[in-house]
């Protein structure tokens, strides 16, 4: 009896919470007998509503119900009750004809559930909390669902207190309607999950933790709040746009996210009437990072158009455009695949098709890694600072690279098969191997219709481009000078091109190797290649310091073995570029040797 006891004792202190409650409305009980029972239940949801107190589940049977309080100029609004929930048959058959209003001054959470409603707004002032329950509001059908309330009581001056937190989850809302947060500053947390609506809005202030996820979106998710946490995923919009204008922060933080978004937009979007530009993603945040997503678009759209602040990453995402068989007269105007007008941050792993240009930067992005362009207008074109590496930018309109004061280096790109120039430079310093920068160089520029290398600068201070260990269509000094660079050797008083020595021709890839060392590096002596190098076929290993002199070369290795050293203690002091090839592949790392 004791161990009876105490099971139940500890069955009723450790039982989840539930409501305490349930009271049933009808709206088919015109016997005139109601106490709220299932036997007797309310055929108004008004009477139970009043009967009802905190913790109490009003079970609302199919039917029609008209409200008669008055809100807002609205004379058929149904007044919930702090604490108290309603739930329906289905939201197909439980019908309430006006709007649902909560203007309660109370801590307590409320709940809608398998309801059909015109609109619902949550209006209660400023509360102090605190708020344990979020609010729900799930497997509704409405036309607004709409979160206007007053800030938190501030904890101190620097920190807002708590406020309502809701989840709002499989509801839906049509092609036209929206979910929106136009809440004061706060701490909660918001999530939006699994809806089908035409508009998300968030115009908070500041303080909440947002998660919009797996929507389906007619026309747009738009971001104007303040500095929150906010993570935009896994959405699918139909004809528009994630736009996302919204505080964020300046710490270097990635707490502003979209990601694994699949957008598609049309010009004619409505999404893009308020809008300064038409983008799959439009960034104007403090910092936001955009990743895994996929954005199709069609006539005068951008894939990602970006002015935020830093970071601004923009990692992994497939963007396609209309492809653009003529330039826009303004580059500015005309559609990117990505426009980057931000402070620092990292562009890798994209692959963008089609558009105006592929890549328009006028950033301070970090580094440009890691992206296949394809089929634009120009592919890329860069008045930034960052770093551009292991690119792949082929079958362009027009030229693959216009670089007009970008800072670079530029290495280990391949810019192929562009009906333009390879690569255009209109602004110098630039390093494509071996200038002051130490670039390794190893482009692949290859099959441009007008010259691999086009220099239409001219620069007293800068008189020469250093364009050292590339790969150009030609491998003789004279047909390269002739056929794929033009520069200072064609046209008077342009900048010209030091291109020796060129990379390793007659391949199929050029690499460079991350899993390859060499060591130690410096050296004063020999050095050693680490993991062990295995070709199918004999390979060369050569030496080949700055000037194009092969100063060093063994020939016919089957494996190099890291138990030996190769001595170049015999060699100046000076950078070199060990080229490792066999008749298919090149490997080349930079050696420096010290005395």
């Amino acid at each position: 009896m004791k161990k009876l006891l105490l099971l139940l004792t500890f069955g009723i202190c450790f039982m989840p919470i539930a409501w305490a409650q349930i009271i049933y409305v009808d709206a088919a009980n015109t016997t005139g007998n109601e106490d709220g029972s299932a036997q007797h239940p309310f055929n108004t949801i008004k009477e139970g509503i009043n009967a009802a107190s905190p913790g109490t589940q009003v079970m609302i049977k199919q039917g029609n119900y008209i409200p008669d309080d008055s809100w807002s100029g609205n004379d058929h609004t149904l007044l919930l009750k702090a604490g108290v929930s309603l739930l329906g048959e289905s939201r197909e058959n439980t019908i309430i004809s006006g709007i649902v209003v909560d203007q309660e001054v109370s801590n307590l959470s409320i709940g809608l559930e398998k309801l059909k409603f015109d609109e619902f707004h949550f209006t209660r002032a400023t509360h102090a909390g605190p708020f344990n329950e979020r609010n729900f509001i799930r497997n509704c059908a409405t036309t607004l669902i709409s979160q206007g309330f007053g800030a938190g009581i501030p904890v101190n001056d620097t920190t807002h207190g708590p406020n309502f937190g809701f989840l709002i989850e499989n509801n839906d809302l049509g092609n036209e309607g929206s979910i929106e947060f136009k809440q004061g500053a706060g701490v909660s947390e918001q999530s939006v999950l699994n809806n089908s609506c035409g508009y998300i809005y968030l115009k908070s202030g500041g303080g909440y933790t947002y998660l919009i996820d797996n929507n389906d979106v007619t026309y747009g998710i738009f971001d104007n709040s303040a500095f929150n946490k906010t993570t935009i995923s896994n959405n699918r919009i139909y004809n528009g746009t994630i736009s996302d204008r919204s505080g964020g922060n300046q710490y270097g933080i990635e707490d502003e996210i979209i990601e694994n978004n699949t957008i598609a937009a049309t010009e004619s979007s409505p999404a893009f009437t308020d809008e300064d530009y038409k983008a799959g993603i439009i960034a104007k945040s403090r910092s936001v990072t955009i990743r895994n997503n996929t954005i199709t678009c069609t006539g005068d759209v951008s894939g990602i158009r970006s002015s935020a602040g830093a970071p601004l990453h923009i990692i992994n995402n497939t963007i396609t455009l209309d492809e653009v068989p003529a330039p826009a007269p303004d580059p500015y105007e005309g559609t990117s695949g990505i426009f980057n007008y931000s402070g620092w941050g990292y562009v890798t792993g994209n692959k963008i098709t089609g558009g105006n240009m592929g890549y328009y930067s006028k950033a301070g992005t970090v580094e440009f890694a890691n992206n296949e362009i394809e089929k634009a207008y120009t592919g890329f074109y860069s008045m930034g600072a960052e770093v551009v590496h292991h690119n792949m930018i082929k079958n362009c309109y027009g030229d693959g690279m216009i670089l007009d004061g970008l800072r670079g280096p530029i290495f280990n790109n391949s810019i192929k098969d562009n009906a333009g120039a390879g690569i255009r430079i209109t602004r110098v310093p630039i390093d494509l191997g071996g200038g002051q920068d130490t670039c390794p160089g190893l482009n692949v520029i290859t099959g441009n219709g007008n010259f691999d290398l086009y220099i239409e600068t001219i620069s007293e201070q800068h008189p020469m481009v250093f364009a050292r260990f590339n790969v150009w269509d030609h491998s003789d000094p004279i047909d390269i000078m002739q056929y794929d660079i033009r520069d200072g050797s064609d046209s008077t008083g342009l900048v010209t091109v030091d291109f020796n020595p060129v990379g390793y021709l007659g391949v199929d890839e050029v690499k460079e190797v991350t899993s390859c060392e060499i060591f130690p590096n410096p050296t004063t002596g020999k050095f050693m290649i680490y993991p062990p190098l295995t070709f199918a076929d004999s390979f060369t290993i050569e030496l080949v310091d700055l000037a194009g002199r092969v100063t060093e070369m063994l020939s016919d290795i089957k494996s190099w073995h890291d138990q030996t050293g190769y001595d170049i203690s015999h060699l100046p002091s000076g950078v070199y570029i060990c080229r490792i090839a066999d008749s298919n592949t090149v490997i080349m790392k930079k050696i420096v040797k010290c005395k």
